[in-house]
């Protein structure tokens, strides 16, 4: 009989336990490379922070394409529609707008929308001024020419197309099929767009975007652009007249106080209003005669302010969605001042378009030009649309002729 020490039986027995999940490992691998269309995923796929779900016939595409990389996150509920006699399902997402259409052979049940020709509606792309495509490294300034299209892609906006695709074979790398399924041609040179005020190197392809952020990582400076998120707001109608607060119902300080707020509006302190679980608070005033250098024209000026928006709703409540578009100024003098971030990119903390899930809140600046320069903010009228199926929104106002919560010292007389 053989006698080993309790230090050696254990040393063997804890072999044999790797040498069994070696094994039952090497067996799942195996599987998988047999059976590689075997992909269990979670339906529906919801957003963590968000009521809103991917649809599950839709969350294996979303999952093993990109995520959030490539689509985004759904930004309302998927929709149903009859073509040629067949129904088919659409969902909008940040970037993406994915469709099943459960009629056509695989792997075309599924198609993505074309977002990028549907952004450049009514805009004359021969009128662009084209620019340089940017190239981190020498190795991308080659460019790739496409049939049916004048345009190429070149530098790193190649660089990401290739390097991007619906994957369509077992082949790691994505063939030149699989990046136009993914983004298609090019049907713009790189030129130069605002986005969210700030001039950036931007191609515009069939389904999607590209833009340059230099700023950013190397690995991160191609983002693609947030043109579901674009096209969606563009279907929501903010209201056009603010709603005024009764001054019935709020006690409205003297005109004596409100005309030294021509001169300096309270820094200190904050102004609120709350309703239907949406909280808005507004604060941090400042009179500018200049923005980033950019004087205020004759006889106006500038006045930023400090915004957080709290959606303070059930947590099974739907997002609510806003931007900068859906802020309103009024002054005392009846002029609405005008936002002044069309052409500006200044603002450190600058006020963007996002939605708000229940529980969360967010803040940002945004800076106005008053017609008069002896004029006062009177009313800021928020509105959000609520990411619900029908798209419904919820307007408020914020009353600046009141003393500010929080305000320690009066305004300089």
């Amino acid at each position: 009989m053989i006698r080993i020490s309790n230090r050696a039986a254990r040393l063997l027995s804890i072999m044999y336990r790797y040498h069994t999940i070696w094994i039952i490992t090497s067996i799942i691998v195996l599987w998988g490379w047999v059976n590689p269309n075997h992909t269990i995923v979670a339906a529906p796929l919801c957003r963590t922070a968000t009521t809103i779900c991917i649809d599950s016939q839709l969350v294996p595409f979303w999952t093993n394409h990109g995520g959030l990389m490539i689509f985004g996150h759904p930004l309302a509920p998927s929709t149903t529609t009859t073509v040629d006699g067949s129904t088919i399902t659409s969902q909008q997402f940040e970037r993406a707008r994915l469709e099943y259409h459960p009629a056509n052979p695989a792997p075309y049940t599924i198609l993505l929308g074309r977002l990028g020709a549907q952004s450049l509606s009514g805009v004359d792309v021969n009128a662009l001024t084209p620019v340089a495509a940017p190239h981190t490294t020498a190795a991308t300034i080659s460019c790739k020419s496409f049939a049916g299209t004048p345009y190429t892609a070149c530098g790193d906006f190649l660089n990401y197309w290739h390097k991007h695709g619906l994957q369509q074979d077992r082949n790691p790398k994505f063939s030149d099929a699989e990046s136009l399924a993914l983004f298609g041609v090019p049907l713009t040179p790189p030129y130069q767009q605002l986005l969210n005020g700030e001039p950036y190197v931007v191609q515009v392809f069939e389904r999607a975007r590209m833009e340059y952020h230099p700023n950013n990582p190397v690995a991160y400076r191609i983002q693609l652009g947030l043109l579901g998120s674009e096209l969606f707001a563009s279907t929501i109608t903010p209201v056009t007249e603010p709603p005024l607060v009764s001054a019935s119902t709020v006690p409205l300080l003297s005109a004596h106080i409100l005309e030294t707020f021509r001169s300096h509006m309270p820094y200190t302190g904050y102004w609120e209003h709350s309703s239907d679980g949406i909280y808005v608070a507004v604060s941090g005033f400042k009179y500018l005669t200049e923005f980033f250098g950019a004087p205020a024209p004759d006889g106006q000026r500038y006045v930023a302010m400090s915004v957080l928006i709290a959606n303070m709703r059930d947590p099974n409540a739907a997002s609510v969605y806003i931007d900068r578009t859906y802020f309103q100024l009024t002054d005392i003098d009846g002029n609405p001042p005008q936002s002044a971030l069309n052409s500006s990119t200044d603002l450190k903390t600058e006020f963007l378009a996002q939605t708000i899930a229940p529980g969360a809140r967010m803040g940002g600046q945004l800076i106005f030009l008053i017609p008069n320069k002896y004029g006062v903010p009177k009313q800021l009228t928020v509105t959000v649309a609520n990411m619900d199926t029908y798209l419904t929104q919820n307007s408020q106002t914020v009353e600046f002729r009141v003393w500010p919560l929080g305000a320690y010292q009066e305004p300089t007389k």
